[in-house]
């Protein structure tokens, strides 16, 4: 793939948060409601990019041309980055209250979830071990994170996210498993 056409996917994650974002606060208003549902939409929007991320090395023999596992992990991430700054106004605009009662909680959402965020897109590429195992635990964190968050949703329409995320990860261990099999095939 192009590093334009990569670039352009990567660069059209985030410009649809942003419209779902602006959107959102169309419908809803600039008040803390209208923000607080631009955050979950951009979640929703950024889970979707992950769920493709993710299931992407058992996606590419289904889907030919889809772009590479390093593309979609940098557009998911990409859009995540336009959630964050929807929480960020959220915060700055209409939460300070319940941050300043609750620094040290918010200090650690906030450290927690952009660690793996941060750390799953910048060791993607890394091929050291050390980076590697990091990217492993970072992405299934991320996964895990999504995964019960839409299994737990309200609205038992997004719960298909978490069905999603789960077919996500079949069709990622699948090539493993075949490869696996052949493997022990070939030296049985």
């Amino acid at each position: 793939m192009s590093s334009k056409r990569a670039n352009l996917v990567i660069c059209s994650a985030a410009f649809v948060n942003c419209i779902v974002v602006l959107l959102t606060l169309a419908i809803q208003g600039w008040s803390s409601t209208g923000l607080r549902a631009a955050a979950r939409n951009s979640a929703r929007i950024s889970a979707m990019w992950f769920v493709i991320a993710f299931a992407a090395p058992g996606l590419v023999r289904f889907v030919r041309g889809l772009p590479s596992v390093m593309t979609l992990l940098w557009a998911w991430f990409a859009a995540h980055l336009v959630h964050f700054a929807t929480v960020a106004i959220l915060l700055a605009s209409f939460e300070r209250p319940h941050i300043a009662q609750h620094p040290g909680q918010a200090v650690l959402v906030v450290l927690i979830g952009s660690s793996l965020v941060f750390g799953t897109a910048l060791t993607a590429a890394s091929h050291s071990p050390v980076p590697t195992v990091i990217h492993s635990i970072s992405l299934y964190s991320v996964f895990g994170i999504f995964t019960l968050a839409f299994t737990r949703n309200r609205v038992p329409s997004l719960r298909l996210l978490a069905v999603a995320l789960a077919l996500a990860l079949v069709l990622r261990l699948t090539p493993r498993l075949k490869s696996a099999q052949t493997s022990a095939t070939s030296a049985g």
